[in-house]
């Protein structure tokens, strides 16, 4: 009987001590100012003293859970899609052949277009459908599908004379002329008249651009002769500026514009840059 109960002794004691390193007991101490502390020991004679039980937290971490599993997310694609299966009496595809790229000429030879390049012209000009009247020309035209020119001087030596047997003589003077705003053009006169550039306006505060007035700076061109080799080409710019200008209503005398076409377009016939 006295084993019984000292083994029931001894497990109590053990129990008690287990339950006890379980728990930790907490001391809030509150002073007179009433600022609170809280600590493990006993408060200090003075102030108020209250405890708190609480439970020690575990010093092994909980174990982790097992990895489950997870079936394949049905839309996922698969990395190698399965080839297609073929029927046995189908015959083998075919595949087109693209026709080779037409070759690029040789250097001075003709462009041969599938679809002809198309022209319209407005009757102005010696001639409704001569072909020097005035053209609207594709602009893109390569350079071996146009008319050949006689600029060169051996071209001039086999075309000394016009369809009528008169002699071409050289075109005449044209001056490459530069404004006071750097624009440029070519010109019929050695001393265009003077331009008028505009002056900066202020008012009386000294304060410009509030409309106090206009005034201007009149200033020359400059111009220089072409030279003669390059008469022919500068003639031809020409001829296409007043062209434009005639096309695009950027010319304040269209009758003076037409006037002075028809006039380069003769002279240009008439000349040793006409065009065989």
């Amino acid at each position: 009987m006295r084993a019984w109960l000292c083994f029931l002794a001894l497990a109590c004691g053990a129990l008690n001590v287990s339950t006890a390193d379980a728990q930790t007991t907490l001391y809030r101490c509150t002073d007179g100012d009433g600022n609170l502390t809280i600590q493990s020991a006993p408060c200090p004679k003075g102030t108020q003293e209250r405890t708190q039980v609480v439970e020690d937290l575990p010093s092994a971490p909980p174990a982790p859970a097992t990895a489950r599993d997870l079936p394949e997310p049905e839309w996922q694609l698969q990395s190698t899609p399965a080839p297609a299966a073929t029927p046995p009496d189908m015959p083998p595809a075919v595949v087109p052949v693209t026709p080779a790229e037409p070759l690029i000429p040789e250097p001075g030879q003709p462009i041969i277009r599938e679809k002809p390049l198309e022209v319209s012209s407005d009757g102005i000009g010696p001639g409704a459908t001569g072909r020097d009247d005035f053209q609207l020309l594709d602009s893109g035209t390569p350079q071996a599908e146009r008319d050949p020119v006689t600029d060169r001087p051996e071209d001039q030596a086999r075309n000394p004379v016009d369809e009528g047997g008169t002699p071409r003589v050289p075109p005449p003077t044209l001056y490459a002329c530069r404004t006071w705003d750097n624009d440029t053009y070519y010109g019929e006169l050695a001393e265009p008249p003077p331009r008028c550039a505009p002056l900066e306006v202020t008012g009386l505060g000294g304060v410009a651009g509030i409309g106090a007035g206009r005034a201007c700076e009149m200033r020359d061109d400059v111009c220089q002769p072409v030279a003669e080799d390059r008469l022919c080409d500068a003639w031809r710019y020409r001829l296409r500026d007043q062209q434009a200008q005639l096309v695009f209503a950027r010319t304040d005398d269209p009758a003076g514009t037409r006037a002075t076409i028809e006039r380069i377009e003769a002279m240009l016939a008439q000349s040793t840059c006409a065009r065989r």
